[in-house]
């Protein structure tokens, strides 16, 4: 807490400030929110920070619902609730200044104008806002929120996707990945003009940054927005994207491939990123991929529709998929299901839709069952298990109910003696 603050109950909010009125829609909608034994933090007069000003519920100590702000408030840095579904509460008696305003969930009441150095942003519709004033920055977005400012001044650019007013040429769009895109005219105002989404702006002013003001930005401060996200690579200046950051951002997650150099791509990197993940795949150049390459990645979690190409599907690589991840098999085209495929499927999992596999490839169950029983009696527990019926039982008990595979016989029928009692 601020040495500037003081506590105050909710009983003496209600009747000093009228918190139950100035806070959420109406007094009920206070009372079901606020536990009348919490408190509020105060500040009397007019209220100086030089730092940020976090409005954090988790950095809070049990029982304080918000800040009470009886005068201005001006913050030198940012006012950050970057989480959209809650928040501390903010009272603001008079007016707000700040570098940027970035509220989500917090319900906020200012009674004066807010004015911002950079950006007010506005986001996420758990959120509830109260300003009658002014609103001046050179940047303001209301993203899923619901608000629209009575009165503004916003010389560079406003959004918001509940006001009819909102300009259409500062909506959002769909780029040629089918991502949302925000306007380019947002974008051109930005200092970072590789930045494409509200959620990166709303990241960037929840950890304290300038988003409009020109700034260059070192290898070490890319490094650390890397080891918070994989995806800020993309956002990286191409001349700075070496082969340090890029690796760092790989061992993220191999979908930052995407926005690697094309000249540090090559068959030792697409090896190295198939051995992390086999969804490594999706995102390196056709003219890598290989058999070898999808014969591992189809050990390492590749999604065969979706990662292998269909000119490498053979009986070895499917039986290798298959046994590493059964629920595949439902991603496999009908003509390359086999028995020897379907055995496999069985003795990888529950087999749960072997019926409809069989009736699509044309395979008997029979056959594929028989084979799985015959295979080893420690496949008996997915046969009785899913598979159990007169003849399963009856196969299985031609074969193993004898002094070779007592123990395995005798654990098994006990497991599920009920289903042999029922049959």
């Amino acid at each position: 807490m601020h040495p500037s603050f003081e506590t105050i109950t909710v009983t003496d909010a209600k009747s000093q400030y009228t918190i139950h009125e100035n806070i959420f829609e109406n007094s009920d909608m206070f009372e079901d929110s606020i536990d009348t034994n919490s408190s509020f933090y105060l500040h009397k007069g007019d209220l100086i920070l030089t730092d940020h000003f976090l409005l954090n519920t988790d950095k809070l100590p049990a029982g304080i619902e918000g800040y009470i702000v009886d005068g201005n408030l001006q913050v030198q840095g940012n006012i950050i609730n970057e989480e959209g579904d809650y928040g501390p509460a903010l009272y603001v008696t008079g007016n707000i200044e700040c570098r940027s305003l970035l509220i989500g969930g917090s319900p906020t009441h200012v009674k004066g104008s807010v004015t911002a150095e950079e950006v007010i942003m506005l986001h996420y519709n758990h959120g509830w806002m109260k300003c009658p004033g002014l609103f001046t920055a050179p940047v303001m977005i209301v993203e899923d929120y619901h608000f629209i400012p009575t009165r503004k001044n916003i010389r560079d650019f406003y959004y918001n996707d509940n006001d009819p007013a909102s300009p259409e040429e500062n909506a959002c769009f769909e780029n040629d990945e089918e991502d949302e895109h925000i306007s380019l005219n947002l974008q051109a105002v930005l200092n970072n003009k590789l930045t494409s989404s509200f959620e990166e702006i709303r990241y960037d002013l929840a950890e304290g940054e300038y988003v409009l003001q020109p700034t260059e930005h070192n290898i070490h401060y890319w490094q650390k927005k890397i080891d918070r996200n994989y995806r800020n690579l993309k956002r990286v200046p191409h001349e700075q994207r070496t082969q340090t950051l890029c690796m760092q951002a790989l061992h993220k997650s191999v979908f930052a491939l995407q926005h690697f150099p094309p000249s540090l791509i090559t068959p030792e990197l697409a090896l190295q990123a198939v051995n992390i993940s086999g969804i490594a795949l999706r995102n390196l150049p056709e003219t890598l991929i290989t058999r070898e390459l999808c014969q591992i990645a189809a050990t390492k979690g590749a999604i065969i529709d979706l990662d292998i190409p269909e000119r490498f599907y053979d009986a070895t690589l499917l039986q290798t998929l298959i046994s590493h991840n059964d629920s595949q098999m439902e991603r496999i085209p009908a003509s390359f299901i086999t028995e020897d495929l379907l055995v496999t499927y069985v003795k990888s999992g529950r087999g749960a839709w072997l019926d409809k596999y069989c009736n699509a490839a044309g395979v008997s169950k029979e056959n594929v069952l028989k084979r799985v029983i015959e295979a080893d009696a420690q496949y008996l527990e997915n046969i009785f298990g899913w598979h159990f019926s007169a003849d399963t039982y009856a196969y299985s008990q031609l074969l193993y109910n004898n002094e070779m595979h007592s123990k395995a016989w005798s654990d098994i029928t006990q497991k599920y003696q009920r289903k042999l009692d029922r049959l």
